[in-house]
């Protein structure tokens, strides 16, 4: 595998990594055939925090610092439990951090405006986000992705930091916001380090 490979490379030290596997969690009861796949993961990934829980709880030398992904936010909780700093990595891009972030503070009236309407999504300091550039999960306030999806937006303030795929090369306009108490940086409030390109 990529991580066996990484582990077992020149240069490498594996001493000083730690892989633990988990058990796949069973989410049958949870989901059906139909159900979107982000929507599967995103349950698994919830499902899967009592089991991280206890085998953090088992370690002799407990980490210091915890990063989940977007889709891994419930697992945030478990910073305050074992006293770790705790970070949220977004693979994407910046401006898909802002739309995330942003969506949920929306008033009824502009998230409107930019579903039903198809208008341009103004977001603080940022580029406006053309409807038909958004994504599916932003898109239908009946659909299960909606209203699983738009409410974890909420949670990376939550976190010690975010962690982003991208440099200030290519989205500096959208980083200046991220970090501007005036602009997104409101919302964010935690600082956020921009780490890409990771591939």
């Amino acid at each position: 595998s990529a991580q066996s490979q990484f582990l077992n490379s020149p240069g490498s030290d594996a001493s000083l990594v730690d892989v633990i596997g988990l058990p796949s969690p069973d989410i049958s009861c949870l989901v059906g055939p139909t159900t979107d796949f982000a929507i599967k993961i995103l349950y698994t990934m919830r499902e899967i925090v009592p089991t991280l829980r206890s085998k953090i709880s088992e370690m002799k030398h407990k980490p210091t610092a915890l990063i989940v992904d977007m889709l891994s936010l419930d697992a945030l909780k478990l910073g305050g439990e074992f006293n770790m700093l705790t970070y949220v990595f977004n693979p994407s891009n910046a401006l898909f951090l802002a739309v995330s972030m942003y969506f949920p503070t929306l008033d009824k009236d502009v998230e409107e405006e930019h579903i039903i309407k198809k208008k341009r999504l103004a977001i603080p300091g940022c580029e406006p986000i053309r409807f038909e550039d958004n994504m599916k999960a932003y898109l239908d306030p009946t659909d299960q992705v909606y209203q699983e999806f738009v409410p974890l937006g909420l949670l990376p303030p939550t976190a010690d930091g975010i962690i982003v795929n991208t440099w200030d090369g290519m989205e500096s306009k959208t980083l200046k916001s991220l970090h501007d108490p005036n602009l997104m940086g409101r919302i964010v409030r935690v600082p956020v380090y921009p780490i890409g390109p990771l591939c």
